[in-house]
């Protein structure tokens, strides 16, 4: 070995925790560190010991787990360093709005039950009167003396009327050419036709096949009818129109059950 050389080899350079590396070449004469004996600025030195050599236990200071100037980190109770300032963008909440379960029922349901089952009901007594409109307006065929007899054929009904002020007083009998030929459904009520004359209802007559209707009335020497009328065209939208409401209206209601049941445990998930 030359004469003057050290005889102790150089320091391995230490990292320091939390601070910039050093930037001042190190010593080149073999000493253990820096002039003051320490890696970087600080508090305490990380690489000082007995002044021999720079291989000794190091001696943990303040620097250790210090925040560089300007840095946004903090050191934590433990010496560790957390990261301070605003939280980095989180990306877009990019999933579909959930749908609403029960809307639709619910839609379909105040449907059926609002407009569709009174339009329908309606609708169906509406269209059975209209067939009767046009001899309500003119008035009732009047049967001259207390019985007359006229045709019809099978599923014809008429109605029949006595005069107001005799109803109180009158009974009146329909027959058919046989036993079977004609039913009868007693009737009431009052009313004033456009003739201006007030009738009261007697009963109905429905032809069971064709027959010759035999009307016989006692009381009254003016007994009146309308018709006669074809028995679907009158009664089946009478029945069919209500009873399509009546279906229409409960399926509404059921409809509109589920879909507020729907839609309020849709809102709560």
């Amino acid at each position: 070995m030359a004469d003057g050389e050290s005889t102790t080899p150089a320091p391995r350079r230490r990292p320091t925790y939390g601070r910039p590396a050093p930037t001042t070449p190190g010593p080149t004469d073999g000493s253990p560190g820096a002039a003051d004996g320490s890696y970087g600025a600080g508090g305490g030195a990380y690489g000082a010991a007995d002044g021999a050599s720079g291989n000794s236990a190091p001696q943990w200071g303040s620097s250790f787990g210090s925040a560089a100037p300007g840095s946004d980190r903090s050191p934590s109770a433990d010496g560790s360093v957390l990261a301070s300032g605003p939280l980095p963008a989180q990306p877009p909440n990019s999933a579909p709005p959930r749908k609403r379960r029960g809307l639709l029922p619910l839609l379909i349901g105040l449907a059926l039950l609002v407009l569709i089952a009174p339009i329908t009901a309606i609708g169906g007594l509406v269209w059975g009167f209209s067939s009767l409109g046009g001899d309500a307006s003119d008035g009732p065929t009047v049967i001259e003396g207390s019985t007359g007899e006229l045709e019809m054929s099978a599923n014809q009904m008429l109605i029949l009327y006595v005069p107001a002020e005799d109803a109180d007083a009158t009974t009146c009998t329909a027959e058919g050419t046989s036993a079977n030929a004609v039913t009868t459904v007693p009737t009431s009520g009052e009313v004033t036709f456009g003739d201006g004359v007030a009738y009261s209802q007697t009963m109905g007559v429905a032809a069971l096949e064709d027959t010759t209707l035999t009307i016989t009335c006692e009381g009254t020497d003016a007994p009146a009818y309308l018709g006669p009328y074809n028995l679907l065209s009158v009664a089946a939208p009478m029945l069919i129109g209500p009873i399509i409401g009546i279906v229409a209206g409960l399926i509404g209601l059921v409809l509109t059950i589920v879909g507020i049941i729907l839609l309020a445990r849709s809102r709560q998930a």
